[in-house]
């Protein structure tokens, strides 16, 4: 091979991972926080009284809690969730959902959204219950071990 044909090698072996193919670029990372939803249905929670999950977030990340509900029996989830370190976890925000379609006294849904704001770990809980006097207290809970990354 003459001096040309060599130079002329090592520029297109080096200039290759510019060119690049059509199609074949890697789809770009979703940049900015990402949601994770952990959703319960008041089904469910008829069969498991006690519920717990685990969920592994990035810090700035959210978690959307959809626990079911059915106002008409009197019971409620409490409004504000118990968390063991506020510095690594927020609460954000609360919803009752009303049933969308159904009979009256269908079960709808109760939405928190926590938010993660350092790096740790935490657990975040709620309970289920009649919060009057005389009502039954916490015989539903939900627990959800947060580990923020």
């Amino acid at each position: 091979m003459n001096r040309h044909a060599v130079a002329f090698a090592a520029v297109a072996i080096a200039s290759a991972p510019l060119l690049g193919c059509a199609g074949t670029a890697e789809p770009p990372k979703s940049t900015g926080p990402q949601t994770t939803t952990i959703r319960i249905s008041y089904d469910d929670l008829l069969n498991q009284k006690h519920v717990r999950r685990s969920v592994a977030l990035s810090v700035g990340d959210y978690l959307q809690v959809s626990l079911g509900s059915n106002a008409s029996t009197g019971f409620q989830w409490a409004e504000q969730m118990t968390i063991s370190d506020p510095k690594v976890l927020a609460q954000t925000g609360h919803e009752v959902i009303a049933p969308k379609d159904g009979p009256p006294g269908a079960a709808g849904s109760e939405v928190w959204v926590l938010q993660t704001m350092a790096l740790g770990t935490t657990t975040v809980s709620t309970t289920y219950g009649r919060p009057w006097a005389g009502g039954e207290k916490d015989p539903w809970t939900f627990t959800a071990d947060v580990t923020a990354k």
